[in-house]
């Protein structure tokens, strides 16, 4: 539920959200749409269809607010511009700087991640005080098309929809502008939520029927791994 807001508040700091594809944003949330009919048509767990509903609100707020600080962009540049300010030259920082802030930053996710933990474990233990029956395993293994098509083209779109931002950073050569703790937060729910399916049952037409879901999830761990991995190197070589 938290994955969107470090991207949220990064937009919010540098009042742009220029670093963040729109393919890439846009495709998401088809892909979360999608995940949301199929997930309510076949009966998943009732986590999977209020992540998929939080989620559509979440992506339709990051593009809401990219779309207001584009607009508000154009329509400053009708406005007088200040004179031109004689350059400064520019300070880079110091290797012991850039250390610091990495550690600074590793213990800021890592705390992030331990609240995160520390909160599911919370809202498990009130959710499990009102008693709420499980649906009928019967009623999950039975395998339905038209639920089924669209997770899989949720899954699909999910699959697809890092690939733009990908594109984006390795033409830039950068990830300036993008939440380091977004794509942490990703891989953390993408595990975790591919994980509640498994140890709900194992059996082999449960799992079919949510192999959409596992699909659209696991697999865009690949492509969290291929973006962290660019955080790494770009940030490495512009130090």
């Amino acid at each position: 539920m938290v994955i969107g807001f470090p991207q949220l508040y990064e937009n919010y700091k540098r009042k742009s959200g220029d670093s963040v594809a729109l393919t890439f944003i846009f495709t998401w949330f088809l892909g979360d749409a999608f995940n949301l009919i199929g997930a309510i048509l076949q009966k998943l767990l009732l986590t999977v269809i209020l992540i998929a509903l939080y989620h559509c609100l979440m992506d339709l707020t990051i593009i809401l607010q990219i779309f207001y600080y584009r607009f508000t962009r154009t329509h400053h540049l009708d406005e007088e511009v200040a004179p031109l300010q004689p350059q400064q030259q520019t300070r880079y920082p110091s290797r012991r700087e850039v250390f610091q802030f990495r550690v600074k930053e590793f213990f800021v996710i890592l705390g992030e991640l331990f609240g995160v933990c520390v909160a599911g474990v919370v809202v498990y233990y009130v959710a499990s005080q009102f008693h709420i029956e499980n649906i009928d395993k019967d009623d999950k293994m039975e395998l339905r098309l038209l639920p089924q098509i669209f997770g899989w083209i949720g899954a699909l779109l999910y699959l697809g929809a890092r690939i733009p931002q990908i594109i984006r950073n390795h033409k830039t050569r950068s990830t300036e502008g993008l939440s380091l703790s977004m794509f942490c937060f990703s891989v953390m729910g993408n595990v975790t939520y591919c994980l509640s399916i498994l140890l709900y049952s194992t059996k082999s037409k449960y799992l079919i029927v949510n192999l959409p879901w596992l699909v659209g999830n696991g697999g865009t761990l690949l492509f969290d791994f291929s973006i962290l991995a660019q955080f790494y190197f770009y940030r490495n070589s512009e130090n």
